[in-house]
């Protein structure tokens, strides 16, 4: 099953409070990835990660500057994350 982020709010950190289409709720981390660099390197900046919205179809958290993750990864990092 395709997974659909609703909503996406910044929290304290790199972390990221996501609701689903299906009801599930939770928050990420994202500081492992960011701190990796790379393409994510942008959003060590705290203006640059408050930029995150929900892409098309809520099928993708986007970034400007072509910065994106998939909903499904998203929604297994919950599944595997304590909140």
């Amino acid at each position: 099953m395709l997974q659909v982020i609703e909503e996406a709010r910044v929290e304290t950190g790199r972390r990221l409070r996501l609701r689903f289409a299906d009801g599930r709720c939770g928050t990420v981390d994202l500081g492992e990835l960011v701190a990796r660099g790379g393409v994510f390197d942008r959003l060590r900046d705290d203006a640059a990660f408050a930029q995150v919205r929900v892409g098309k179809g809520g099928r993708w958290l986007e970034w400007p500057g072509d910065i994106d993750l998939c909903a499904d990864s998203l929604y297994e990092s919950l599944k595997t994350q304590s909140n």
